[in-house]
């Protein structure tokens, strides 16, 4: 798999590790570290860009292993193994082939293997910019966090995630406003998540085109999604009256603020019943959403999502 990487911010041929540690840390590109794998190994390739809010490394080693450090505390980060192979030390232990990728969430920390000749390309993605942008695209979030498959994954070799992040990689910055590069990383983000998550669901509360005051609803309840939310709280976030609150989610949603609350709620609750196959009965999804009434959860949950939340659990253990 190639990549035409040609509008790229830095080129470097044939640098030390510890140059490369250095140029990363003075880009802020996460917590990357190269180790020493002898005092006369150097790298054959090195091409960053700094694309709107997101990231872009390629590296390629030479003719020995390369051991790097990686620590992610702000930032998702994509691994993409263009040629050879790359062993990861610890959380999953998984080996990437070519053409083979994983998806690292913040917080994570690893020691990969670079075999002789690995060729990487990674990108990295703020947290918060791929949440919004998340959101933005009804994909299902609990508690400010993505459900990501920790598998490695294989990547297209064509279609709109290739051709997109190879549009990218030849971008001229000077021939891009602000708004272009905003447009292009969330395209870009979403079309990763769809390789490593749920796609969202279809026709949901959380997918419908929102204004902006409901839009501060929405993003404040998801981001406090188990806990008890108050009508005083919406009313401080978006900075109106009680009464304005109850007439732009009735215009815009056509429902009640706890009736709002209520429906995004139970929309998590589903997908936790569906795909968390962890989950042993209905009232610990219940409880954990804020229903402490089981008889009333589940007439509210068959109301919106058509069926018992016992059904959804038997049909998602099986």
């Amino acid at each position: 798999m190639m990549f035409n990487f040609t509008a790229c911010d830095v080129q470097v041929l044939d640098a030390s590790a510890k140059v490369m540690t250095t140029f990363l840390s003075d880009k802020n590109f996460t917590r990357y570290h190269f180790l020493e794998a002898s005092p006369n190994h150097m790298f054959t390739l090195l091409r960053f860009k700094a694309f709107g809010a997101l990231s872009f490394l390629e590296y390629q080693t030479t003719d020995a292993e390369q051991i790097n450090t990686f620590a992610s505390t702000q930032d998702y980060c994509l691994h993409l193994v263009l040629a050879g192979q790359s062993q990861e030390q610890g959380i999953t232990g998984r080996t990437l082939q070519t053409e083979e990728c994983a998806f690292v969430a913040p917080g994570s920390r690893f020691v990969a293997t670079d075999w002789p000749h690995c060729r990487k390309l990674i990108v990295t993605i703020p947290a918060e910019f791929l949440h919004q942008t998340a959101r933005e695209f009804g994909y299902v979030m609990t508690e400010n966090a993505l459900a990501l498959n920790a598998n490695a994954q294989r990547f297209p070799m064509a279609g709109p995630l290739f051709n997109l992040l190879n549009d990218i990689l030849q971008q001229d910055l000077t021939q891009l406003g602000e708004r272009a590069k905003v447009y292009y990383s969330k395209l870009l983000s979403t079309a990763i998540l769809s390789l490593f998550t749920q796609r969202p669901r279809q026709q949901t509360v959380s997918s419908v085109s929102l204004d902006r005051q409901v839009q501060r609803i929405h993003d404040y309840v998801l981001d406090h999604i188990t806990t008890d939310i108050t009508i005083e709280q919406l009313v401080s976030v978006c900075r109106i009256s009680r009464k304005s609150l109850y007439n732009v989610l009735e215009r815009e949603v056509g429902v009640t603020p706890t009736a709002y609350i209520r429906r995004l709620k139970l929309e998590h609750a589903h997908c936790e019943l569906k795909n968390n196959t962890r989950i042993k009965n209905v009232t610990q999804v219940a409880l954990k959403y804020g229903f402490t009434n089981l008889g009333r959860f589940s007439a509210q949950y068959r109301e919106q999502i058509g069926e018992l939340p016992s059904h959804t659990l038997r049909m998602g253990s099986q």
